[in-house]
């Protein structure tokens, strides 16, 4: 029976065994052909795609193995672990679907763009709107008379010093007031005793000098009208 191997240099032999233990054959050519090229204690064959070398020896016409090193490995379970945690990731990330399209041939990005857009149309003219009524209310408040605020004072000097300014200026006013009623008095008893034919005070000398002037006429005409008639009689 001729047998194939695959060795770790990436070349392939032919072995000519016997077929009735082609197995046992076959390990022994290999450990008397390979044993100065590699070191065959931590090698094994084995069927290619993990079929087993006895297997493959006895239901194959032309059986190709592979000789391979034995590997050390860990404890275990990496592959479970990997695989759970590759299930939660997968599981966690968001599908994403929008470069499918619906029935009608349209992609789900381009309506889903379109509805955000209509979404942000309508928040804006609901801001605009709420916008528009916080600046009417706002000047409703402003035109509203607000009420008077009361404020308490109490500062005791200072309304005593303002309770003596304002008697302070009563008294001066009401001595004003009695200067300017006894001035009046006066000034009507001067003129109610010196009467119609009573002599006036002139208040310019402009005044004074008219009035000399013309008391001086009045005595010169009554002069010659006084020696007209003295004339006249004689």
């Amino acid at each position: 029976m001729i047998v194939i191997l695959d060795i770790p240099n990436y070349k392939s032999l032919s072995f000519d065994v016997c077929d009735l233990q082609p197995l046992a054959d076959l390990e022994l050519q290999v450990q008397r052909r390979l044993s100065g090229v590699l070191p065959l204690a931590n090698t094994y064959l084995t069927g290619r795609h993990g079929i087993s070398a006895s297997e493959v020896l006895s239901h194959s016409t032309l059986p190709w193995l592979s000789l391979r090193h034995r590997i050390l490995g860990g404890k275990g379970g990496f592959g479970s672990t990997l695989r759970a945690q590759g299930s939660r990731t997968k599981d966690n990330k968001p599908a994403n679907y929008d470069n499918c399209r619906d029935l009608y041939g349209r992609r789900l990005k381009t309506l889903k763009d379109a509805k955000t857009i209509v979404e942000k149309v309508e928040l804006d003219e609901k801001a605009r709107v709420e916008a528009k009524e916080r600046r009417r209310k706002k000047i409703a408040e402003g035109l509203a008379e607000r009420p008077v605020k009361k404020y308490r004072f109490n500062d005791v000097e200072y309304e005593k010093e303002s309770e003596e300014l304002r008697e302070a200026a009563k008294m001066a006013a009401n001595r004003a007031a009695k200067r300017e009623k006894e001035k009046k008095d006066r000034e009507a008893e001067t003129d109610k005793d010196g009467g119609d034919g009573g002599m006036m005070v002139p208040l310019f000398d402009g005044e004074l000098d008219e009035l000399s002037s013309s008391s001086s006429s009045s005595s010169e005409s009554d002069n010659d009208e006084v020696g007209g008639d003295g004339h006249s009689s004689d």
